[in-house]
């Protein structure tokens, strides 16, 4: 399979991934009452952040940064980030609960906590199979020590981190080995999400986010651990059905994959405030779909006119701290 220079599969596998974080995220922070879209939502956490765990994980693999570099950039703008949400909510959605907490990531913000984790321990991993069937058991153990909260994100790190170090380990010829047993995959996708269609009455979204204690969720920790084994078997073929499906050819979703990280940093905070302050509607599933949609145009608007003004500062010489910060999430 060939790629060009920009990686149009991998930017359209970004851009899809990065479509289904904001509907997802943005669903669960409107949490309907008259539109049943539990399911939906379930299906979207099944698969985005593990396949963006994953892409991760291959880029890291590309990068001739180094380790050092790759940290730093990574805790820095984590560090901006988590000082621009936390004025965000305490100001703007005047929540008076909050404070600077650097071990406690504003909402999505867990996932660049988990990426400094992810590229400290990158180099010291060798052999990928080993590696990848004791980080699953490891993430699957983990849940049962009561010790274990939402502090540092510890669970998410290790939740994720095979899918990551999956990532570290792929290589492009995989894909037509997929594609040669797109069937067998497929059914057995299929055949998952009938399975999650039936559990997800029992399933709340949160179990899907990874991120504490099975007693987090339950009185006992044996449904939570049975739901973390079943996310990791259907992330795993839901996950590879859309590695077989996405073009490989230039799309929409190609340009919005090249800005996937800086549309992942703006839409947690467009979503609160067009939900938080009631600017949108949730009353029928028009309503659901148009919103969704205005939240996404919303979301790339500004993303975009980031990215033009990050380009304007870097042919000038004004402001060489926001011309630091732009190159670092692009």
């Amino acid at each position: 399979m060939q790629i060009n220079n920009r990686d149009s599969y991998f930017d359209n596998l970004k851009g899809f991934l990065i479509i289904a974080v904001i509907v997802g995220n943005s669903l669960e922070v409107a949490n309907p009452k008259y539109v049943n879209t539990h399911f939906l939502i379930l299906l979207l956490y099944v698969f985005h952040m593990p396949l963006f765990a994953f892409v991760s994980g291959y880029f890291s693999k590309l990068s001739t940064r180094t380790v050092k570099e790759k940290v730093t950039d990574t805790i820095k703008l984590y560090f901006y980030s988590q000082m621009f949400y936390t004025a965000f909510n305490f100001f703007i959605l005047g929540r008076d609960d909050v404070s600077l907490k650097l071990l406690m990531p504003q909402w999505t913000l867990w996932y660049l906590l988990s990426l400094v984790c992810w590229h400290i321990i990158e180099d010291y991993i060798k052999e990928h199979k080993k590696w990848i069937i004791f980080t699953i058991t490891l993430a699957i153990l983990v849940g049962f020590d009561t010790s274990i909260g939402t502090n540092g994100s510890v669970s998410r790190t290790l939740f994720f981190l095979p899918f990551f170090i999956a990532g570290n380990a792929f290589k492009l010829e995989y894909i037509s080995i997929l594609k040669l047993n797109r069937i067998k995959i497929l059914i057995v996708s299929i055949i998952t999400l009938g399975a999650l269609w039936v559990l997800s009455q029992e399933t709340p979204v949160e179990l899907f986010f990874e991120y504490s204690k099975y007693t987090w969720y339950f009185d006992s920790p044996w449904f939570p651990m049975y739901m973390r084994m079943f996310h990791y078997f259907a992330a795993v073929f839901v996950g590879m059905t859309i590695l077989i499906y996405i073009p490989k050819k230039k799309t929409v979703l190609d340009k919005l994959g090249r800005y996937s990280l800086i549309l992942y940093l703006v839409h947690s905070g467009v979503a609160q405030i067009l939900i938080g302050y009631k600017l949108l509607k949730y009353d029928s599933l028009l309503d659901v779909i148009i919103s969704t949609i205005i939240i996404v145009i919303v979301v790339v608007i500004i993303s975009f006119s980031w990215v033009m003004i990050k380009k304007r500062l870097k042919a000038s010489h004004f402001n060489p701290f926001l011309k630091s910060v732009g190159a670092m999430i692009t």
